[in-house]
């Protein structure tokens, strides 16, 4: 027996704030500007009217500024509610700063991750524990698909390549490159497929004469997450506007399964506390929930940057910034 489900595709990629926790889909910005930090994420994602899922995900980044590598740890679990199904994944990524100029750095990445599927047989029905005549739900099942149910582990390698200055970025990203075997039964198969990913961002100054409507340090920027798994695409833009010390996002979600959809619009708002940063942020559906897979999503989050001068910023909270690499 074998398990999959295009949900566990679209959770993955379903983050409203990409651009704060963007080594989810590009795991080199573990490496970005060579910061270090940690970070929790939480979101809760509403299927249907009866389903909903739980994620959780936790991250560490470490730089190594002398030796121009940093060290990433990341971790990742979503359990969905009623089938008591639970997948996550450990990563340990290694990240490689490359200066090409001045204002131009690249950084080449690869993970190890450990991958881990489980189910809890006691939250499920199987067809033989149900007496037809009476309505009563016997406590034991004798499918000898039961027996398959537990636990299953996989190793998954991937890999990634950023480029960015201060105004641009560009990524490519590589998952799942091993193709892990994922099926609960050890005599069938079932392998992930390769999951090809694409980042644009580019960040405008929209106050550069400091006028005095916006604050001093006023920035918009814009992101482009795109992900091809199969036959299936996912693409999110996201628009953040850093307005000092405060910024708000909006973010559209569009796939491609059998075809062209806007399946959700999001909203984010986020606040910058000396070397914390709080996120508060929501998606609403476009779709008929249970039709197609798009999730009304609450999300919150918190990051802390070890850097000893992001309390002097002043303000200047830019998403883009290379001033830590020298």
């Amino acid at each position: 027996m074998s398990i999959s489900s295009k949900k566990s595709f679209g959770q993955d990629e379903y983050v409203i704030n990409q651009s704060k926790f963007l080594q989810k889909a590009n795991t080199s910005y573990f490496g970005f500007n060579q910061l270090g930090r940690v970070g929790i994420l939480y979101n809760s994602l509403r299927v249907n009217e009866n389903e909903q899922i739980d994620n959780k995900y936790a991250f560490a980044s470490l730089p190594f500024q002398n030796k121009n590598f940093s060290l990433g740890f990341d971790i990742n679990y979503f359990d969905l509610k009623n089938t008591g199904l639970r997948i996550g994944l450990t990563r340990f990524t290694y990240v490689y700063k490359v200066q090409l100029d001045n204002q131009l750095f690249f950084l080449p990445s690869i993970y190890i991750g450990i991958g881990t599927r489980s189910i809890d047989s006691d939250s499920m029905i199987f067809a033989d524990q149900l007496d037809t005549n009476s309505g009563f739900i016997n406590s034991n099942s004798i499918d000898p698909v039961s027996d398959d149910l537990g636990v299953v582990n996989n190793l998954n390698i991937g890999a990634s390549f950023l480029i960015h200055s201060d105004k641009f970025l560009i990524g490519i990203s590589l998952k799942q490159l091993n193709r892990p075997n994922v099926s609960f039964n050890e005599e069938n198969t079932f392998r992930e497929s390769i999951k090809f990913g694409m980042q644009l961002g580019y960040e405008f100054d929209i106050n550069p004469f400091g006028r005095s409507y916006l604050p001093r340090y006023s920035y918009l920027y814009t992101m482009l997450n795109t992900v091809k798994e199969g036959n299936s695409i996912y693409t999110q833009l996201e628009q953040k506007f850093n307005l000092g010390e405060f910024n708000l996002g909006l973010s559209q979600q569009t796939s491609m399964v059998d075809s062209f959809s806007l399946n959700n619009v999001g909203g984010t708002i986020g606040l910058n506390l000396e070397n914390f940063y709080f996120n508060l942020g929501y998606n609403f559906p476009l779709r008929t929930l249970g039709k197609v897979y798009a999730p009304s999503i609450f999300e919150f989050a918190i990051i802390f940057d070890f850097s000893i001068y992001r309390r002097n910023n002043r303000g200047l909270y830019k998403s883009l910034q290379i001033d830590n690499y020298f």
